[in-house]
């Protein structure tokens, strides 16, 4: 089960079972990363035109992403960390729909499997 989700996420399972030593602990965390807070932020500030918020979420959410081994997202959430950290909020603009999809496609894959 757990495998088939890092499959549908374009993630990386092996790597995540190397971090959290089993299903039942990247489950534990699964469930963690749709209590975490940093994409909220992100999707906020960039409504808002905050770039120095929106870069704190981005970056947040690009650690949590890359520990989680969630490869597609991280990608994505990287690049706009970058834009973000650059200052170049119009390019960041342009990526966000990107890191939405993206971002919608874990999160509904993740109830699914709650």
């Amino acid at each position: 089960m757990i495998e088939e989700f890092y499959k549908k996420i374009n993630g990386n399972y092996e790597n995540a079972l190397s971090r959290m030593q089993n299903d039942e602990r990247i489950k534990k965390y699964l469930r963690f990363f749709l209590m975490d807070e940093s994409y909220k932020e992100l999707e906020n500030a960039m409504n808002s035109g905050d770039c120095e918020v929106a870069f704190r979420g981005a970056h947040t959410l690009k650690g949590v992403c890359q520990n989680m081994a969630f490869t597609a997202l991280s990608i994505i959430v990287e690049q706009i960390t970058e834009e973000l950290r650059a200052k170049d909020f119009e390019k960041a603009k342009e990526t966000f729909p990107k890191v939405k999809d993206e971002y919608k496609i874990v999160i509904d894959e993740i109830n699914k499997i709650m």
